[in-house]
């Protein structure tokens, strides 16, 4: 059965060999993140400290090093098989992307969406200091438009990408105050604020379908526990046409009924690792959450996330 505790460690190659130094780093950064090779400057010292912090469903990573050039090849991804974002934010130096969509630098201030399921490489100044938020692609593929550039760089230094930034400063700086819950619960918001920041960009470039879908979402999200809502609902809630709800989902690789699944299932999960909850039976928890069937609940509940819904209570507490 899947964990759900709260693990933060830190790992550090002061003190070791130049070479024990390197293949502590390239095990520790592998075992971390993702299959890549790691390449450092010949004859410089390795002393880098990166601290982790993971739940079964979260992981943010945090480290400052010597360059270091990590690479991500076919071979890595055959691999592994994973399919999952980092996002890359520098505070302090500079981090070069080279990815499908060209090369990217980024400065404290701007960070970036990196695919797992494509070969890149990450190269990063001497002393950089970076953070790293892995997110599943279904976390962000449920939240945006298939056709919105994730790899465009994104400016963290105001508005909503300054509460971005300043929500991860605040998990590094608080990671001994949070417990599983609190550490899922703050890193969901992030990625629910990071994808608002990026379906922002689409909508701002034009995209009448793009408004349209954004605005389908937001009601989800607000309506989610109506056991009644449906694509009939939602157009005419927003004063559209069924078939203008269905091209902006459809647009986006997903329909209403799945869209609506989704939200249900995630407002359930949440519900489920939320002591505030544990006294609700879960066939009530499914009802309050918009199901109709606690059978079809739990179905649906250990296909979206590997477990059922007993199974996530019990290991929450």
């Amino acid at each position: 059965m899947p964990h759900t505790e709260f693990h933060a460690e830190t790992a550090s190659t002061a003190g070791m060999p130049p070479g024990d130094a390197r293949e502590f780093w390239r095990s520790v950064a592998t075992n971390y993140q993702c299959q890549m090779d790691c390449e450092f400057p010949e004859n410089e010292a390795v002393t880098g400290t990166l601290t982790r912090m993971r739940t079964d469903r979260n992981q943010v990573l945090a480290w400052h090093s010597p360059p270091v050039r990590y690479g991500r090849k076919p071979k890595h991804v055959r691999k592994d098989g994973i399919d999952s974002y980092v996002l890359l934010a520098p505070t302090a130096g500079t981090a070069i992307i080279d990815a499908d969509d060209g090369e990217l630098v980024l400065r404290p201030g701007y960070a970036s969406l990196v695919s797992t399921a494509r070969p890149f490489t990450v190269t990063h100044s001497p002393h950089a200091q970076l953070r790293a938020v892995t997110i599943q692609r279904r976390e962000i593929q449920r939240r945006m438009n298939r056709h919105a550039r994730l790899s465009a760089p994104l400016d963290f230094s105001t508005g909503l990408g300054g509460v971005v930034h300043n929500l991860l400063d605040s998990i590094v700086r608080e990671l001994d105050q949070l417990t599983s819950h609190q550490f899922d619960a703050v890193v969901d918001r992030l990625t629910e604020l990071l994808c608002i920041q990026l379906g922002d960009c689409v909508i701002n470039a034009g995209d009448h379908y793009s408004e349209i879908e954004a605005a389908i979402r937001r009601y989800v999200r607000d309506h989610a526990q109506d056991p009644g809502l449906n694509g009939e609902m939602i157009a005419s809630a927003l004063g559209w046409s069924v078939r203008q709800i269905q091209l902006a989902l459809q647009r986006a690789g997903t329909t209403a009924r799945e869209l609506v699944r989704e939200e249900r299932l995630s407002l359930a999960h949440d519900c489920l690792a939320n002591p505030a909850y544990r006294n609700i039976s879960i066939t009530e928890l499914a009802h309050r959450c918009g199901f109709v069937s606690a059978g079809t609940f739990s179905t649906a509940f250990r296909q979206r996330f590997g477990m059922t819904p007993r199974e996530l209570r019990v290991a929450s507490f």
